[in-house]
């Protein structure tokens, strides 16, 4: 069996790559070498409402109304696409007028076919905005139990306090000597009890 040329072998790469972009259920991009848009999946233009006949051959920096053209990102790709770098897992925050800003995990890989001219660059982004405001309402939620936890401690502390001044001043009016030293003792616990409560509130 004969060998395609390089020419036809590149073409059919570049063909199979366009169609795992286009049929990806994910956000992917493919690229080339000066960042230009070769293929765009259609979740990828669904979730950035990005016009998906218009996408390929669009700069990167162009999609949409400019918010792609973050200047740490395309220097982030063309060093990707350099060979001098590979993005694995980067959050970018992507700001769109009028929207909220969504925070993507990146990952980008360089794809080197036969011509070393025609290099392409695969994107893959996932929008981790949910769970990182899940993440944020989890962290709050800890940090109010924290506070809670503090002050619950505080009270009983004082309250321990307050009971431990009871038995002290029933222990002085107290006349029997064995009921003394029993609500003494008492005493004595009760304000060991109050000075942990508080070390564990400190």
């Amino acid at each position: 069996m004969s060998a395609l040329p390089p020419n036809a072998s590149e073409d059919a790469a570049l063909s199979l790559t366009m169609a795992i972009v286009n049929a990806s259920p994910g956000p992917l991009l493919l690229l080339d070498g000066d960042l230009r848009v070769v293929a765009a999946s259609a979740s990828f233009c669904k979730a950035f409402d990005i016009d998906s006949e218009s996408a390929p051959g669009c700069m990167l920096a162009a999609l949409g109304a400019g918010e792609w053209a973050m200047p740490q990102l395309l220097a982030l790709l063309s060093a990707v696409a350099s060979g001098a770098a590979k993005i694995e897992a980067r959050e970018i925050e992507l700001t769109r007028p009028d929207l909220d800003t969504r925070h993507l995990t990146i990952h980008a890989q360089r794809l080197v076919y036969f011509d070393l001219q025609n290099l392409r660059l695969l994107v893959a982004l996932t929008d981790v905005t949910g769970a990182l405001a899940d993440q944020k309402l989890k962290e709050d939620a800890l940090r109010q139990n924290v506070v809670l936890l503090h002050e619950v401690r505080h009270r009983v502390a004082n309250s321990l306090q307050i009971i431990a001044s009871v038995l002290l001043q029933s222990a002085r009016k107290s006349p029997s000597e064995e009921t003394r030293g029993h609500l003494k003792d008492a005493h004595n616990r009760v304000m060991s009890v109050a000075a942990l409560e508080r070390q564990l509130a400190g």
